[in-house]
C-alpha cells in the first residue's frame, strides 16, 4: 500500500447559512472519508465579500487546516490586520498588495512531507481590478525554489479554458489542480496524464435555489433596475467539495472524488 496523503477540498463557503449547514454537515464528512488535511475556500464567507478575523477563528475551531482566499481577498480589510500571525491562510500569490511582506503560499507539514498551498488568481476578467501577475509564471518561480514539495493549487478564476490551461501546465508537477469561483460544480474530476489531480471547479456551498449563492431575485433586479444582490440564506443548501488521495512518495495523485450533498 502506498504511504498517502488524504485531503478533502470545500468550495468556496458563501454567507451566514452556508457557514452554518457547512458546519452541520463537517462531521458526516470527517467520518465518510477520514481525510488526513482540509483546505476550504474562505474569500465569500463574510457576507459573501472576504474574511473577517471573527470567522477565521470560526474555522480554526472547526479544525480547518487550510483557507484559501480570490478575488475578494481585499474587499474585507481585516484580513491585513491578522494574516501575519497565521500560519493557513493562504492569499492569491500572484498579486501585488500594500504589504509586499505578505507570505503568500503555506506549508503544511504531514509526517515529515511538506504539503505547499498556493493561491492562484487569473489576469481574465479581473472585475476587483487588483493588481495581478502571470500566475503561470509565479507557479514556475515557487516550483523552481523548491521542487521537493508536494503541491496544491487552488487556482481562482471564471473561465473554463484558462484552469483547463492551468491543469495541463502544472501536470506532473502539481499534485492536485482545482478550480474555485465559479461556485457551480463541474464533473470533469479526472487525473491528469502525468498524474496530477484535477476538477475545473470545486463548486460552492451556498443556497441550492440561489445564483451562484446569492439571492436569485436580487439578480434578477440587478439586471432590470441595477440594484444590489445579497447572500441568500434560503435552505436547503449545498455542500461541494472533492476527496483526493495523494502518494506521499511520488506526488502523484492515487484518487480524486467529487463530492456534492444536500441539507
Amino acid at each position: 500500500m502506498p504511504n498517502k496523503v488524504k485531503i478533502l477540498v470545500v468550495g468556496d463557503i458563501i454567507g451566514k447559512g452556508a457557514r452554518n449547514a457547512f458546519a452541520l454537515f463537517l462531521p458526516k464528512l470527517k467520518e465518510r472519508y477520514n481525510y488526513d488535511i482540509i483546505a476550504v475556500n474562505a474569500e465569500n464567507t463574510t457576507h459573501g465579500r472576504g474574511l473577517n478575523h471573527k470567522h477565521y477563528k470560526m474555522y480554526k475551531e472547526m479544525g480547518i487546516d487550510i483557507l484559501t482566499m480570490g478575488n475578494h481577498v481585499i474587499d474585507n480589510t481585516e484580513i491585513f490586520d491578522y494574516i501575519k500571525e497565521t500560519n493557513d491562510l493562504v492569499v492569491p500569490g500572484n498579486v501585488k498588495y500594500k504589504q509586499e511582506e505578505l507570505e503568500k503560499h503555506k506549508i503544511y507539514d504531514f509526517k515529515g512531507y511538506k504539503i505547499k498551498f498556493i493561491n492562484l488568481l487569473s489576469i481574465i476578467n479581473n472585475k476587483a481590478q487588483l493588481d495581478i501577475n502571470d500566475h503561470l509564471a509565479y507557479f514556475d518561480k515557487v516550483y523552481e525554489e523548491d521542487k521537493n514539495s508536494i503541491y496544491i493549487v487552488d487556482f481562482h478564476a471564471e473561465m473554463t479554458l484558462a484552469k483547463n490551461v492551468m491543469g495541463y501546465y502544472a501536470d506532473g508537477r502539481a499534485s492536485l489542480v482545482y478550480g474555485t469561483h465559479t461556485h457551480v460544480q463541474t464533473a470533469d474530476e479526472r487525473i491528469l496524464p502525468n498524474k496530477t489531480a484535477y476538477i475545473t471547479d470545486v463548486g460552492m456551498c451556498g443556497s441550492i435555489d440561489s445564483v451562484i449563492g446569492y439571492d436569485y431575485q436580487s439578480f434578477i433586479d440587478r439586471q432590470s433596475k441595477k440594484t444590489s444582490t445579497f447572500v441568500s440564506i434560503r435552505k436547503p443548501f449545498m455542500i461541494n467539495a472533492i476527496y483526493v488521495e495523494i502518494d506521499l512518495e511520488t506526488k502523484q495523485a492515487l484518487k480524486i472524488e467529487r463530492i456534492n450533498e444536500a441539507m
